[in-house]
Formats: C-alpha cells, sequence, structure tokens
C-alpha cells in the first residue's frame, strides 16, 4: 500500500510535537498522505517521565486499566488510542517513552531508529535518545503509518528469531511466567542472553548518557528562579547537574561496544524477543519513590534499543492482574520496515491482539 493510500485516519500528537509557527517534518507527513490530525495531547512535563503523570495538566486515563497510570512520556497518545478517540497517535521514545505506555495500554507501538524520521520543531529532551514513533490498536494499522515514512514495505521473510531468555528473569515473576511460553510460541528461535556481563552494564551506559543530555537541553530552563516543576522531574532535573564529564566520556565507549555487540549479534534478518516492562502499571496514586523504583527497574529492559539506536515494536500479547503486559521485538539498524512487517505477520499468526 502506497502512503498516498493511508487516507481519512484521525490521529492526535503527544504535545512534545506540538504544532507552532512551522509544523514538524514528522507530523507533515501524515497529513499529507490524508491523515486528519484531530488535536494534540498531554505528555509527562517535558517528556521526562515513565507513567504519565503531569501535576499542571493531569493523568490521562489508562482506558485498559483506569486505577493504573498509562505509561509516559506519551501518555495522552496511548491512552486516545487505547480509548478509540483516534486511530492512531504519533509520540516520542527517548529511554521507553512510547514503548511503555503500548505496554499498559495493551496497544502496538513503535520507538523507530535514531535518525529515521526528523525531530526538527520537536521540543528536545535527550537528543542523543529522542525518537519519533506511534500507537495503533493492530499491527496492520501500525504498518501503514510505517508506509507514509518509510515507502511500501513488502511481507518479511520468516525472520530469525532471537530470545533473549535472560531478559525474562527482570520482570516479576508472574509477568516473566507469563510471557516467556508466549515468546517461545512466536516461532522457532534461537535463545541468547543479552545481559551475559549483567544489566549494570547497559545501566551504566545509558544513565549518564541520557542525564548530561537533559542537563545540557533543559537545565538552564529547569533551575530558573521562580520556575514550577513536578517533585519526580525537579529530581530528575538537579541529577542530571551531577553527571561528572568522565563519566560521560567513559559511557560514549561503552555505547559504542555494546551497539557493536547487539548489530553483531542481529546481523541483517535477526530479531531480538524481550519483555517491555518488568512490571504492570503504577497505580495513580504510587508516591514518587515508587515511580523512581519502577522507572530504574524497567530501563533495564527499555535501554537496549535506546542506547544502540535500534527500532523496537511493543506487542500487546497477554493481560496479568487484569493489566496489559507486552512483549517487544527489537530489529537491527534501519530495520524498521523488517520489524512492521514481521510484526504484523507474528500478530496474524499468533493471533496477538489488545489485551
Amino acid at each position: 500500500m502506497s502512503p498516498s493510500q493511508v487516507l481519512l485516519l484521525a490521529f492526535l500528537i503527544g504535545v512534545v510535537a506540538g504544532l507552532r509557527s512551522l509544523t514538524a517534518p514528522a507530523v507533515v507527513a501524515p497529513l499529507m498522505a490524508g491523515a486528519r490530525l484531530l488535536g494534540k495531547t498531554h505528555t509527562d512535563e517535558v517528556a521526562c517521565g515513565m507513567f504519565g503523570m503531569n501535576p499542571h495538566f493531569g493523568t490521562p486515563i489508562n482506558p485498559a486499566a483506569p486505577d493504573r497510570v498509562p505509561g509516559g512520556s506519551s501518555s495522552g497518545s496511548a491512552s486516545a488510542v487505547a480509548a478509540g478517540l483516534c486511530d492512531f497517535a504519533l509520540g516520542s521514545d527517548t529511554g521507553g517513552s512510547i514503548r511503555v505506555p503500548a505496554s499498559f495500554c495493551g496497544l502496538f507501538g513503535i520507538r523507530t531508529s535514531y535518525g529515521r524520521i526528523s525531530t526538527a520543531g520537536v521540543m528536545a529532551m535527550a537528543p542523543s535518545f529522542d525518537t519519533i514513533g506511534w500507537f495503533a490498536r493492530d499491527a496492520a494499522l501500525l504498518r501503514r503509518v510505517g508506509e507514509v515514512y518509510f515507502g511500501e514495505i513488502p511481507p518479511a521473510a520468516r525472520p530469525r528469531l532471537l530470545l533473549a531468555r535472560d531478559a525474562f528473569d527482570i520482570p516479576i515473576p508472574e509477568i516473566g511466567a507469563a510471557l516467556l511460553p508466549i515468546a517461545r510460541g512466536l516461532g522457532p528461535s534461537e535463545e541468547v542472553a543479552l545481559f551475559a556481563h549483567g544489566v549494570d552494564e547497559w545501566l551504566d551506559a545509558f544513565r549518564p548518557l541520557q542525564l548530561h543530555d537533559l542537563w545540557s537541553t533543559l537545565g538552564a530552563w529547569g533551575t530558573a528562579p521562580g520556575r514550577s516543576l513536578s517533585e519526580a522531574v525537579a529530581e530528575r532535573i538537579a541529577l542530571s547537574a551531577t553527571v561528572k564529564p568522565a563519566d560521560v566520556a567513559a559511557a560514549v565507549v561503552r555505547r559504542e561496544a555494546l551497539t557493536r555487540r547487539l548489530v553483531t549479534l542481529l546481523g541483517d534478518d535477526g530479531i531480538i524477543i524481550i519483555p517491555t516492562a518488568h512490571d504492570l502499571p503504577p497505580r495513580r496514586d504510587a508516591p514518587v519513590t515508587a515511580q523512581v523504583a519502577f522507572r530504574e527497574k524497567t530501563l533495564a529492559l527499555t535501554c537496549v534499543a535506546s542506547l544502540a539506536r535500534l527500532p523496537q515494536i511493543n506487542l500487546p500479547v497477554t493481560k496479568v492482574g487484569g493489566c496489559p503486559v507486552g512483549l517487544s521485538l527489537i530489529a537491527g539498524p534501519r530495520g524498521d520496515e523488517h520489524l512492521l512487517a514481521v510484526a504484523e505477520e507474528l500478530s496474524a499468526e499468533t493471533r496477538v491482539a489488545q489485551a
């Protein structure tokens, strides 16, 4: 299907990619393909969060679990798609901002390869990680939106599935036990070790780089006299001011080594399967301390694609305790089209549907 055939789709965008005097190219593309823009949605404050809790504008509803958060930062976009208010919605993803709300709200959601879609006109948070993505309720529409940006996406050849077995030990036992048989049921796969040298190897690269980006982008703004910020965001910006240049330099080297290892493992046709988040969505009244603890544990999963600049798709595969739980697919560099085609075919073959 050509981009010109993606017609009459109603969509929303997160306010982080809000319309200003000039419309961001990421928004122009679906508009020129015939989509109809319905409006803008809320995000976490300055897109710096994983839960969708914004004290200035409120927390969007998670239609799949109303007593729990929708996930963030692209929270309003996920909420609107899950509620059926639009066909798809755009957002941004830095450390999980598309993938986590997709998992929490029972949606298909893609974080595209770093640099594949222009972030011009989008408010930056961590520029060496920020990417564009979108949500949909089915994999076919997720792919159709992808064709607007990438051109026609042909059916995928049978992928070489790589099951990151150690990644399934990171979630709480109930989630790991629910997801592992589903992952194995996607097709023949090879078990691999993603965290061969421990989770901290990845987190120690991600944390200083993202925090350095955050301080460089929003530090002066966030610490200006009289600035009113939520407790969680104020703490995050204050933490970003403490990052040492030597730690950033070491993390740059570590990032490249991890990327080389993962890209070599994936090759041209590999798809890695991992859980999307480590736990169920926190409750809407969860304290900031609980949010911080949750974020650090789920980052062990979401930082992989973020560090390696790779595309990742959440598949809504099941429910645990009445809440949606997602499974993720990660492809190699610029493998967005292959990943979208594989996600559609696997969802059809295994009847993956909105949880």
